[in-house]
């Protein structure tokens, strides 16, 4: 049963871009950011002349046709890549070490772009990334206590430099855990009914959408959207309380929530209103089937908080399959066709379930 859940998760976390496209702005600031680099190391070797600034600007302006050639390839490929991903990570790193390298103290200004990098592997694309950009910093420090001239002899300042991208890289890690539980207990507060747990007329829709997605790209099995209202639920309410009724509404839904199939989604719109999409249903007799389990909910709870009450549905079905006309295939016509369907089943009396008809989608 598909109930109130967290989004699908992607081949790699895009931890807090609000962008669709991570990537795609990861390159795009490569770019911007390089070129503002290389316009301000320039500018210096214009007035300050020197071998290691000309140098210092030859790889920089290498870095930022790196960055140009990033965003093409992420504009032209489709999807997300976790290989491009992991090359774009090391060389992020490794290319500006190299130029830290090159320039010796002409280069120490460049720092700050290690930690540009960590915070921007992290923000955007989690844990995972985080740490490989950090661990080929930490490389990359390690290389330049190794051999660079300047360098070896300030290794106190690359132990520091070592120490403060190891210590941002926890304090990122534990950041984006943080925030990433909290962007997920947003979303499954966005999707979630608060009373019963159950998804909400949003997440709803949201399934529903991808149900008739599916079905229009050629799943031949039929679907059906089944809205149920509650007959009695009033008559509950108005003789013992809001809180029994709470009650009531909790119960069923919760019995709803075992009683359907794995593949079907349960949601509850509002009030006392709930919602079943029963997907893969050959016929209307396995719609009906359906529709007839929700009644025998109803018909075995005879008590709720040890006050006996009598409760039933009206049920609107409202079948959803290939090939049908536009009208048939919108959202919010198929709810208010089986919203009409449901008030069509009231005047049968308590406990009847009717299949919407063409006139309920006009």
């Amino acid at each position: 049963m598909e109930q109130a859940q967290e989004p699908a998760r992607r081949p790699f976390a895009f931890a807090w871009s609000g962008h669709g496209n991570p990537e795609q702005e990861q390159a795009t600031l490569r770019v911007w950011m390089g070129s503002a680099v290389l316009i301000a190391y320039l500018g210096y070797t214009w007035f300050r002349p020197s071998v290691d600034a000309a140098m210092v600007v030859v790889f920089v302006a290498l870095y930022v046709a790196f960055g140009a050639l990033s965003l093409h390839a992420v504009r032209r490929m489709a999807g997300p890549s976790r290989t491009r991903l992991v090359i774009t990570t090391v060389a992020d790193q490794a290319l500006v070490a190299i130029v830290i390298a090159i320039g010796g103290p002409i280069g120490l200004p460049l720092l700050w772009v290690v930690f540009w990098f960590l915070i921007g592997s992290g923000c955007r694309y989690g844990k995972q990334t985080l740490a490989l950009s950090c661990a080929t910093a930490l490389a990359a420090i390690a290389a330049l206590a190794a051999w660079q001239p300047w360098w070896v002899a300030n290794r106190p300042a690359a132990l520091g430099v070592a120490l403060s991208v190891l210590g941002a890289s926890v304090y990122l890690s534990v950041l984006v855990d943080r925030l990433g539980n909290a962007n997920r207990d947003l979303a499954r507060q966005a999707s979630t009914d608060p009373l019963t747990g159950l998804f909400n007329r949003y997440a709803l829709e949201q399934t529903v959408g991808r149900a008739m997605m599916s079905i229009s790209e050629g799943d031949d099995d039929m679907s059906a959207l089944l809205l149920i209202d509650l007959d009695g639920f009033k008559e509950v309410n108005d003789t013992y309380g809001h809180a029994t009724g709470d009650l009531l509404l909790k119960t069923f839904g919760a019995l709803l929530s075992k009683r359907i199939r794995k593949t079907d989604t349960v949601a509850r719109l509002g009030g006392d209103e709930f919602v079943v999409l029963a997907r893969h249903v050959p016929d209307r007799a396995a719609v009906l089937a359906v529709a007839d389990g929700i009644h025998a909910i109803l018909a075995a709870l005879t008590s709720v908080d040890d006050r006996p009450v009598s409760v039933s549905a009206s049920i609107g079905a409202c079948p959803i399959y290939g090939g049908a006309p536009a009208q048939y295939r919108d959202i919010t016509a198929l709810m208010r066709a089986a919203d009409r369907a449901m008030y069509r089943a009231k005047t049968l009396g308590q406990g009847q379930t009717v299949f919407a008809d063409g006139g309920d989608f006009e």
